[in-house]
């Protein structure tokens, strides 16, 4: 894994910030020799951290911004995006693209499941968020209203919230996909004898598991979540090990 992305996770694990020396002891042992500065200078040139500049090395504080965040989970704040309202109106996508257009219509389909869309029926995707973003990500491609059109409205046939999350999203793999991720969890170095070594080894694979996750789940209003769904208190879990993580760490920094 490259040595920003464990920066990254390292300044979450750590509460968000670090003291600049730890840092570099982080880098140091996760990255190739000599690119430690460059490092520190892409991620703030990206935006993904910001530094303080001034007094001794050990007072100096590196910060992970909401874009680093963001960069770093493939989502913003998971708590912030369960916890945001919803107005009860759904957002439908509906498209129509010739099979000689088929590059399109695949590009279509990736902006869909970039903006978090649940596929509900043959070509028609909805959403509980606004879609200003996805309509100017769409924008340019030159749709017109017969390919691809796209509405608001309110359920009218009585149809359950639930049934409609159900259908357009497969909670289900989801399901397996944390379960899969709570054992990379439990496998985790043992917090009193293991090595920071160790933890930044189990680091790599806990990130990939959960980009699998970040990739799959839609992140609905607390409001729209099926009764079963384990993202919240799985996401208590990965924080509570990766504060391990900074223990072991910050121990041997």
């Amino acid at each position: 894994m490259a040595g920003s992305i464990f920066m990254m996770l390292s300044l979450l694990a750590m509460g968000g910030e670090m003291a600049e020396k730890t840092a570099r002891w982080v880098l140091a042992r996760t990255t190739r020799s000599g690119r430690l500065y460059r490092h520190l200078a892409r991620l703030e040139a990206a935006g993904a951290i910001v530094r303080s500049n001034s007094g001794p090395l050990d007072k100096r504080v590196l910060r992970l911004t909401a874009q680093g965040h963001r960069r770093l989970l493939g989502v913003g704040d998971p708590e912030a995006e369960w916890s945001r309202p919803w107005d009860g109106v759904w957002r439908i996508v509906a498209f129509d693209i010739p099979e000689v257009s088929s590059a399109r219509r695949a590009k279509l389909r990736r902006r869909l499941h970039e903006h978090r869309f649940g596929w509900l029926q043959n070509s028609v995707w909805i959403s509980p968020d606004p879609v200003d973003d996805f309509r100017q990500a769409v924008g340019e491609t030159g749709f017109n209203p017969e390919c691809l059109a796209i509405f608001e409205a309110r359920a009218a046939g009585g149809e359950n919230p639930a049934a409609l999350v159900n259908g357009a999203w497969d909670f289900p793999q989801l399901a397996k996909d944390y379960g899969n991720y709570r054992e990379v969890l439990r496998l985790r170095p043992d917090r009193i004898v293991g090595t920071a070594a160790a933890w930044f080894r189990w680091l790599e694979s806990e990130h990939r598991a959960w980009r699998r996750i970040v990739r799959r789940d839609p992140f609905l209003p607390a409001v729209l979540l099926p009764l079963d769904y384990p993202g919240r208190a799985v996401w208590a879990m990965r924080l509570k090990t990766l504060r391990e993580f900074a223990t072991a760490v910050g121990g041997e920094a």
